[in-house]
């Protein structure tokens, strides 16, 4: 991830599909906390439990 981009390599054979979720992180922290002034936090399937105001 660098910035609002994000870059992604799949390799022939690579077991993915249209709707499958991928997961990632974006390091450092700043990237995320100045751009966006809520962050969500989800349980195991994905419904939103909290949402987290950021300030930076």
């Amino acid at each position: 991830m660098m910035d609002q981009h994000a870059y992604l390599r799949i390799k022939p054979g690579d077991d993915i599909k249209v709707g499958d979720m991928i997961a990632f992180a974006i390091l450092p922290p700043c990237l995320t906390f100045d751009k966006w002034r809520q962050i969500l936090v989800v349980d195991t399937k994905y419904r939103v439990k909290e949402v987290i105001e950021t300030s930076f």
